[in-house]
């Protein structure tokens, strides 16, 4: 019981839905920690924030907010979209270490691996919750109608950014680029905790839902999760290719698994459900393999944008301080390219901001892992390096460095618990 109650503590802060009364689920999440804390230690821990890490990381979050807003003033601009992405990122990243002696209590000695297992459990259940509204539309629409009624404007767009309606019925308040984005990063650790040998957070069965869940999720979601499966289950590989009895076990679980879901979806699957995944799920998820079967070539039409008309030449007033505005109000083409956008909007001092506040979640469990002699500090250190080259990678489709806020969340999460479970151990 208490375990799911973390579970949904964290799936309030991470996915911020928007709710009646609170507005934002991070508030609501707040009061449950609250009131777990009264109830149960009769005191509200605030050890959390005076770690040094997690300071650094709220002190940085705010100097962004002065930076962002510099840059408006600046320019005289009006485009509000950095700073009020910066006041979410501070509200959930205090949220968060707020909740983390919740998350790892009685589990410091192992706070790191505790905190990746409610974060997969909480992408699970919103694999589920997404794949629900899918399959059952009532519930599906009713989970669209919670959000901002702009998104029933995107919906009816016609033309080549038209979005697709089955990906509007998961359960949080930023469903396009980041909830994808999200699930990645939620796959990267997914991969490190089945590393540890001998554990005994997700095993058997529960290793293989939770997997199915999350891909679901993807699938519905965006293609960008795949990213970071492709990048997750590389990490995966490198540290275990030499365990062999291992691989062929997995790959037969695999086969079974996968013998499971093709019965589900031609025995279990109302027709209606079926035709739906076929003829608009797949092909929007699958887009690389449907263009290779057709055209022989991988590609999708949002990558082929991408590579050749979102990229363009930047001026050298534009390279100096921007023009504190995005791409698609600029004397430049609309472009959805994160490496544009951030020239565009602050130029290379704000690019250089926003590399320095990224790093702030790395740099500390980057040099405790790297300081370790044992082969589990190894895969703690490419876990983290495999996390910070996945934003770097992101922010070359779109606006991602330092400000997707599902994401950034998950990283304060895993190096807080990290840096706790180190002190922990050692002292």
């Amino acid at each position: 019981m208490k375990f799911a109650f973390k579970v949904i503590v964290i799936f309030l802060i991470v996915f911020n839905v928007r709710l009646p009364y609170v507005y934002n689920s991070v508030f609501l999440a707040m009061i449950l920690s609250t009131v777990y804390y009264l109830h149960k230690r009769q005191s509200i821990p605030l050890y959390s924030f005076i770690q040094r890490y997690n300071g650094i990381i709220i002190v940085g979050t705010i100097l962004m907010i002065v930076v962002s807003f510099f840059f408006l003033y600046y320019h005289a601009s009006n485009d509000y979209l950095f700073f009020k992405r910066y006041c979410i990122v501070l509200m959930m990243n205090f949220a968060a270490i707020y909740a983390l002696p919740l998350l790892i209590e009685d589990e410091e000695n192992h706070a790191f691996e505790e905190v990746i297992k409610v974060v997969v459990y909480a992408f699970a259940l919103q694999g589920l919750i997404h794949t629900t509204g899918y399959i059952y539309r009532p519930f599906g629409e009713y989970i669209l109608n919670t959000f901002n009624p702009k998104i029933m404007n995107y919906l009816s767009t016609a033309g080549p950014n038209k979005i697709e309606r089955f990906r509007c019925y998961a359960l949080c308040g930023s469903i396009f680029f980041e909830l994808p984005a999200a699930y990645g990063a939620a796959f990267i650790l997914f991969f490190r905790l089945q590393l540890i040998k001998h554990q005994n957070y997700i095993t058997g069965w529960k290793s293989y839902t939770v997997f199915v869940l999350m891909f679901l999720g993807v699938i519905l979601s965006g293609r960008t999760g795949f990213v970071g499966i492709a990048m997750g289950l590389a990490y995966y590989l490198f540290f275990s290719w030499n365990q062999i009895v291992t691989q062929i076990k997995n790959l037969w679980k695999i086969v079974r698994v996968y013998t499971v879901l093709l019965f589900a979806f031609y025995f279990l699957l109302p027709p209606d459900t079926r035709r739906g995944f076929e003829k608009d799920v797949f092909p929007f998820a699958f887009e690389f393999y449907y263009n290779y079967r057709d055209k022989g070539k991988f590609s999708t039409s949002s990558t082929d944008r991408l590579n050749t008309a979102m990229y363009y030449p930047l001026d050298e007033d534009t390279l100096w301080a921007g023009h504190g505005v995005f791409s698609n109000r600029s004397k430049y083409p609309l472009s959805d390219a994160g490496y544009i956008n951030n020239l565009v909007y602050g130029g290379i001092p704000f690019f250089l901001c926003l590399i320095i506040y990224q790093m702030l979640y790395f740099a500390r469990p980057i040099f405790i892992s790297n300081r370790g002699i044992y082969k589990d500090d190894k895969m703690d250190l490419y876990v983290f390096l495999c996390l910070l080259l996945y934003i770097f990678v992101l922010n070359y489709k779109s606006t991602s460095l330092g400000t997707l806020h599902c994401v950034l969340v998950l990283y304060l999460l895993a190096g807080s618990s990290y840096i706790t479970r180190h002190y922990e151990r050692d002292y």
